[in-house]
């Protein structure tokens, strides 16, 4: 009995010492560090690491279960050459500035603009605001620090060439989807001036609903229901209802209203919330509730159309 009294007060005061150390860790990743040590965060707020300038040292930060700990030191070297803790050299920095680890290859940052290129291609930029992977921010040092440090850590450290080739290709689809939205607004502008001198309702838009014409878009945007002007849509997006602006189109296909977003119109498929409600099909036909509700004949935007039967703006 007096041994196992003595093995739980020993095992008591080493628990107590654990979580004392435990304890000042967590404190010195949490709070502000002296001297030259430049704390970097992600953009949630979580720590990310830590820069000595004055060793050219770089502390990974991680989350082991609830706290944050500090874990590899990354030595950045005279001749280029990137060292962790153990001694294996992890990457290199060459002398024309182009960045690899096993990790990510290619990568390189321009001082003059900010700019990161991999393999010529922009990927993103540093910035005294932060660190960006393409047009998103992905973490910020808290003071001024070598921002082709920064272009290390960010591209090299934590990206992986799956994730860039992933952000890649999210970020080539939403330039494909504003070149098309932004050649489409040029288009309805020649159309509305068009419209303009031939009087308005020429090539508008029927809007058919249980079969009846309900209402129609002029190619000058107006919306007509039941022959009376409801509003317009302009071709920057700005959601007319009356006299004043009611909602808009986004150029990513989000639409606002009332200054909340409520829904989006993509590939013809209409949301609200988070849920796929509707559909406008190439043909014009408008379809809800997997019914085909109504028609937009000779249907030029599937957006506007889109807006005028889903949103509840002009109560069609």
């Amino acid at each position: 009995m007096l041994n196992a009294a003595k093995r739980k007060a020993k095992e008591a005061v080493t628990n107590k010492a654990s979580e004392v150390i435990n304890n000042k860790a967590n404190d010195a990743v949490n709070t502000a560090v002296n001297g030259n040590i430049i704390p970097l965060y992600y953009t949630s707020g979580n720590p990310m690491g830590e820069w000595n300038p004055e060793t050219r040292q770089y502390t990974q930060i991680g989350k082991v279960g609830n706290e944050y700990k500090r874990a590899h030191v990354y030595t950045f070297q005279s001749d280029g050459s990137v060292v962790v803790d153990d001694g294996r050299r992890i990457g290199e920095i060459q002398p024309d500035g182009t960045m690899n680890t096993a990790q990510t290859q290619g990568i390189k940052y321009n001082p003059q603009t900010g700019e990161v290129t991999r393999n010529g291609e922009w990927f993103g930029k540093i910035e005294d605001s932060g660190m960006y992977l393409f047009n998103d921010k992905m973490g910020w040092a808290k003071t001024a620090m070598d921002k082709q440090i920064q272009a290390f850590i960010l591209f090299n450290l934590i990206a992986t060439n799956e994730m860039l080739t992933e952000f890649k290709q999210k970020y080539d689809e939403k330039v494909k989807f504003n070149k098309e939205m932004r050649q489409q607004q040029i288009a309805n502008a020649k159309a509305d001036e068009a419209a303009s001198r031939l009087g308005g309702s020429a090539g508008a838009v029927k809007l058919r609903k249980g079969g009846s014409i309900v209402g129609e878009i002029r190619s000058n945007n107006e919306v007509w229901i039941n022959g009376s002007n409801r509003g317009k849509i302009e071709s920057n997006g700005n959601i007319w209802v009356g006299g004043s602006v009611a909602g808009q189109i986004l150029s990513n296909g989000d639409i606002r209203k009332g200054g909340s977003i409520v829904g989006k119109v993509q590939g013809g498929k209409v949301w609200l919330g988070g849920s796929i409600v509707g559909e406008i099909r190439q043909n014009g036909d408008v379809v809800k509730g997997g019914s085909v509700i109504g028609r937009a004949e000779g249907m030029k935007d599937a957006i506007k159309v889109a807006v005028v039967y889903f949103f509840g703006f002009y109560n069609l």
